[in-house]
Order: C-alpha cells, then structure tokens, then sequence
C-alpha cells in the first residue's frame, strides 16, 4: 500500500508543480488548460482529485490573483471526478440512481429555490451561480460514497489536510510578522483594512474567517492523527498542532470560535472521551504563549517599519495607533456584543438584513422569491430584482444563512433544509462512537446551525468541501461497504 502512497505524492507533486508554472504564465486559457490537466489525473487515480481539491480550492483567490484562469480549478476536478463515477458504473446504471433521504430533500430544497426564482424572474445566469454555491460540494458526498475507499485512502486525506494546514499556518505567521508584506499578492499587501481587521490573518486564502475555518478542521483531524501515531511523529504532529492553534487564534475570527462553546461540551458528553482534555489543554496554553510571542515580533517589526518613514514625532504616533489597533484586534471577542456594535448592525449589518428579510417573507410566505434575490453569490454578481421594491441600497452578503432561507424560499425551504439537517443528524449520531471521524462530524453540525447566525455557510467553499467529503467515508463505513485495509 506504500507504494500507491508513493506514487499518489509524485502525482500530487506533478500537479502543483504545473500550478506553480501557471502562476509565472499569466494567462487565462493557460491556467484553464492546467487545471484540465489536472483533473485528467483522476482517470489515473481518482483519489488524487480530492487531494488537489484540498490543496487548490482553499487558496483559488491566490491563484486567480495571478492567474484568472484558475477560477475554474475546482470545479473542472469535481465535473471529472463526476464523469469518473459514472464510468465506473456504466454496467451498473442503477447505483447511479440511489439516494440517501437527506440527499432528496436537498434535492427538493433546490428545487424549490429554482422555480421561485423562476417566477420572480430571476436571469438563468444568476439562478445557475447560486445552485452552484449550494450545491456543487455536495457532489463530492455523491462521488466518495460511490468510490472504494480504503484506510490508506482516508490516511492521504487526513496528512494531506493536515500538513498543508501546517503550510498555511507558517505562510500566516509570516505575514502576521512582516506586517503584510511578505509572501502574499501585491494587491492584497495594498488592502486598505480596517484599523480591526489590520492585523488579522488573512492567508493564502484572502480571508481571516475562511482561514480559521479551515485551520479548525484540521486542528480536530490532527487530533485523529496524534490518536494512532507514536514516537518522533506523533511529537511532530503534536508541536504542528500548536503551530495550527496558534495562527487560529490569530485570524481573530469571532464565529468560527463560537462554534468551539457548544462543540466541546456536546462532543465529551457524547462520546465520554475526556482523554482528550489534557492534549487539548497543553495545545491551548501553548499556543497562547506563542501567540503572545509572535505579536511582541510583530509589534517590534511595526516599529521598525515606523522609524524608518517617519520622523520622532510620527513614530510616536503611529506607536500609540499600532497600540491601539493591536488592543482592538485582542478585543474583536470581547467587544462582540458592545453597544457600539449591536447599534451598527442595527443601522447596516446582520440584525438590519435580518428585519428586511422578515419584511421579505412576510410578502412571500411559502416560497420567498428564490435563488439570486437575498443576500447570496449570485446577488452579489447580478444584484436582484427585488432590491428596488425593499429599498435595499447596493449589493451585499448577507452574512446570515438563515436571512438567506427565510428571503429566498420560504416556509417550504425552510421546512425541506430542517429536514436535510435532522437526517444528517441521525447519521452522525449512528456513527457517534465506532467511527474515527466522529468528532468531526459532530463538530460539522454544530458549526453548521451556530455558524449560520454569522455566515453564509452553506457557500462556504471550505466547510461543505471537507463536509462532504469526510461524510462520504462516513456513510460508506455506515452503509456496510465498510473501508478496506
């Protein structure tokens, strides 16, 4: 089996060789051509497509930055990874065919949003873009379930997810403490932030919040591995961890931490694994402790920066302001719920798109008005022909997967997605105990309904991608088509 492994890393390698290329040949249809190239490698091995999902997905807005053509990467892999399945069952077409009941009332769910916004008259265009935002990771539980997997297969997952995060998280450190100016786009390091959003992490992946996210699933999969492991390894994956929690922490991302309040609670009295607090707890404190460490670096570099294009007088300024900003960065938690706040979410934030979605579903009880008319990707891109009507003023994101339901389909929607939900559920909890990835199941539920209140998390790229993916080894395992040694 090791030498599938190996194998499988020369191909993986092959892969981000061609990327990198892509990136000093600045051109669309190059990068268009690479990422068919790539997806070519799964008539070889279709395991490695998820594995190049893993790594290129994530960071598509680095990619593009440099190359537009790379917009496509992630979507050509799951067509082809797609067109693989069907192969493989073309002398058994009605594998094809059989759904679990959560897939078919996700199904419905689409359904309903589509026709909605038909009626509204939403454009063809916009109603596509949305569908793909909902949708399109959740073939990846279509393809896994359908796959063989073996334990080697799972083993590449995990370490592959794992140790890329390992990557992310010294790209983050770097940019934390060179202050945004080394190791990212230059457009980027140009970013007019924020004074509380300056000196977060943004990563590789353009955002504090998707960074988190995905740094917190790989934390929860290096749990998996520190469990079977020993020796030199398992110390690596151990200091690894701490260098992961580390950079969590500094993306200073609110909602991604408020998924951890109820998870830990609810995952020990599930499972009555408390073996697990005093791991936790030596990650937890070491990586406070580096954390403390690396913004005393960042703020001596900020102070470097600052007496070497300023004189005395503007270096003392600009001293109080970093100061201050770097105060504000630690109190994004505990200032979450000021008044000062809750006043500006009133006025133009969460709390104001959610009562104008009430004034939205109050006229359109049953089905809203559909895909592409609240607060999604695809309003974002062609804004929505109801916005007029509400007095709604510029396109924006909602922010709030529940004010997206609620506006764009209704009671129906709604009902149909409760439905979804409920019997993802009952999976978890029939794989509660016996399954390694159990926790993170468990954790993917839990983020899904908290984090719904502060993001559109059913377009979260990263979330759903690893979602899906993981439950489609869950259900197999489930299913009796048990993974194979």
């Amino acid at each position: 089996m090791s030498s599938v492994t190996n194998k499988r890393i020369k191909l993986l390698l092959a892969g981000i060789s061609l990327v990198i290329a892509g990136l000093f040949i600045q051109h669309s249809l190059v990068g268009a051509l690479i990422s068919f190239l790539l997806a070519l490698f799964i008539f070889y091995d279709e395991k490695i497509g998820i594995l190049f999902l893993i790594i290129f997905v994530p960071i598509r807005a680095f990619l593009t930055v440099y190359n537009p053509g790379f917009k496509i990467i992630g979507d050509i892999i799951i067509f082809m990874l797609l067109l693989k399945t069907i192969y493989t069952y073309r002398k058994n077409p009605r594998e094809l065919f059989k759904f679990h009941p959560f897939e078919l009332a996700f199904f419905a769910f689409l359904i309903i949003g589509t026709i909605s916004a038909l009626i509204t008259g939403v454009s063809i265009k916009a109603i596509i873009i949305q569908v793909r935002a909902f949708g399109l990771f959740y073939l990846l539980f279509y393809i896994v379930n359908k796959m063989k997997v073996s334990k080697q297969d799972i083993n590449d997952f995990a370490y592959t997810s794992f140790f890329y995060a390992v990557f992310l998280s010294l790209q983050g450190l770097v940019e934390k403490i060179s202050v945004r100016t080394l190791f990212l786009p230059e457009v980027w390091q140009q970013m007019e932030l924020a004074y509380t959003n300056a000196q977060r992490v943004y990563g590789l992946m353009g955002g504090p919040n998707e960074t988190a996210m995905f740094l917190l699933i790989t934390i929860i999969i290096g749990f998996y591995l520190l469990e079977k492991t020993k020796g030199k390894l398992r110390a690596l994956i151990f200091a690894c961890l701490i260098l992961i929690a580390t950079v969590f922490i500094l993306t200073y991302s609110r909602g991604v931490a408020l998924t951890l309040i109820p998870f830990l609670p609810v995952y020990l009295f599930i499972t009555r694994k408390f073996s697990i607090l005093k791991p936790l707890f030596i990650i937890c404190v070491s990586a406070f402790i580096l954390y403390a460490g690396v913004e005393k670096a960042t703020s001596y570099v900020e102070d470097y920066q600052a007496r070497q294009e300023a004189s005395n007088e503007e270096v003392s300024k600009e001293k109080d302001s970093k100061a201050s900003h770097r105060e504000k960065g630690i109190n994004r938690f505990s200032g979450a719920f000021s008044e000062e706040n809750i006043a500006l979410s009133n006025a133009d934030g969460r709390v104001y798109y959610f009562k104008k979605a009430l004034d939205v579903f109050l006229d359109k009880p049953v089905m809203g008005y559909g895909f592409g008319t609240y607060g999604g990707s695809a309003t974002l891109i062609y804004s929505s022909p109801i916005y007029d009507k509400y007095e709604i003023y510029g396109n924006f994101y909602s922010d709030n997967q529940y004010t997206q339901l609620i506006a764009e389909t209704g009671i129906l929607g709604i009902l149909l997605m409760l439905i979804t939900v409920i019997l993802l559920i009952k999976i978890t909890w029939d794989l509660r105990k016996d399954f390694k990835f159990s926790p993170i199941l468990i954790y993917f539920i839990i983020a899904a309904v908290v984090s719904g209140a502060v993001y559109n998390i059913l377009e979260n790229d990263v979330f759903t991608m690893f979602y899906f993916i993981i439950l489609g080894y869950a259900y197999r395992y489930l299913n009796g088509k048990r993974v194979t040694s």
